[in-house]
């Protein structure tokens, strides 16, 4: 990770590297490095091909509203989530439900490991989505959603 230094050359991923890097953010989303490998994982996601963006605005709220907590690092969860799924599995690419599913997922993932250092930094919604997601429900709470919110 020293490669993501201030002052390294600017550095560049390519789609093989989305996946573990997203699943690093996962797991430590305040990594020392994670603001670096936000930063690369945006410029990637702004000139693939691989994967596609689809913000819905239903599905994240209350991102991305003003003082929430984490917001940010959350909603770029979000978006690096959508695309490791596409990337992982290239026939789904664009495909709304999946990728949604998939960004919520890594993102709900994200928001475990947050809350663990900062309990103080709970949005309801997300817990009760991470409670639909354990007991299994969590796809078809949020089939409607996408379906009316990313047309």
């Amino acid at each position: 990770m020293a490669a993501f230094a201030q002052g390294a050359p600017a550095l560049k991923i390519d789609s093989a590297q989305v996946v573990g890097l997203t699943a690093l953010l996962e797991a430590q989303p305040r990594h020392p490095e994670a603001t670096s490998i936000r930063a690369l994982l945006l410029e990637w996601e702004d000139s693939t091909t691989d994967a596609v963006d689809y913000v819905c605005p239903d599905v994240l709220a209350p991102i991305p509203g003003k003082g929430i907590a984490n917001g940010p690092e959350l909603l770029a969860q979000f978006i690096f989530g959508s695309a490791a799924f596409q990337v992982a599995n290239p026939s789904q690419k664009g495909a709304l439900q999946p990728s949604q599913l998939a960004g919520m997922r890594s993102m709900l993932k994200a928001y475990k490991v947050l809350l663990a250092t900062d309990p103080g930094a709970r949005i309801p919604r997300f817990d009760a989505l991470a409670v639909m997601d354990a007991q299994g429900t969590l796809p078809a709470y949020l089939e409607p959603i996408v379906t009316l919110s990313c047309r």
